[in-house]
């Protein structure tokens, strides 16, 4: 992987703050409310354009010669570009498998095989996948009521 500076990476979020801002300009809002669906991505945008700035200033005050990209010291180690590549796989097992098996057990190894590569306690790891497994359901489930995927295996959980 390419280690980027502050500038590069100052750079690169101003850019994407100005294009969150702009498309968030177009949302609709809500009728009698001064607030509506832009709201939060316009704050983000400005935010992220404050950080922006704040990085540009940064990298052009630490010198020409962090300004020149170059290879990251972690893609040295295998156990770091797994935990990389784990990410990634469990995103795309999430996506694939969340509808057949539900989200609980989605959830559980979603959580568990990164902390496995990474060398987390196995006990440990299982114990941290599965309460929050259950927290994330209570909390996206019952609280804010997004639709999860059932579990044809564990049908008494709802």
């Amino acid at each position: 992987m390419i280690k980027l500076s502050d500038l590069h990476l100052g750079v690169l979020t101003a850019l994407l703050s100005v294009v969150l801002l702009f498309y968030s300009w177009n949302f609709a809002s809500i009728p009698g409310q001064a607030y509506g669906a832009g709201t939060l991505p316009r704050l983000l945008g400005y935010a992220g354009l404050l950080l922006g700035c704040i990085m540009i200033l940064q990298g052009l005050a630490g010198g020409r010669e962090q300004w020149r990209a170059h290879m990251a010291e972690w893609i040295r180690s295998p156990r770091s570009v797994a935990g990389v590549v784990s990410i990634i796989g469990v995103i795309v097992f999430y996506i694939l498998f969340s509808p057949v098996l539900g989200f609980l057990p989605s959830a559980v190894i979603v959580m568990l095989i990164p902390m496995l590569i990474l060398r987390v306690n196995p006990l440990l790891a299982i114990a941290v996948a599965v309460v929050m497994a259950f927290f994330v359901r209570y909390a996206f489930g019952q609280l804010l009521l997004v639709p999860l995927p059932r579990s044809p295996f564990l049908p008494f959980l709802g």
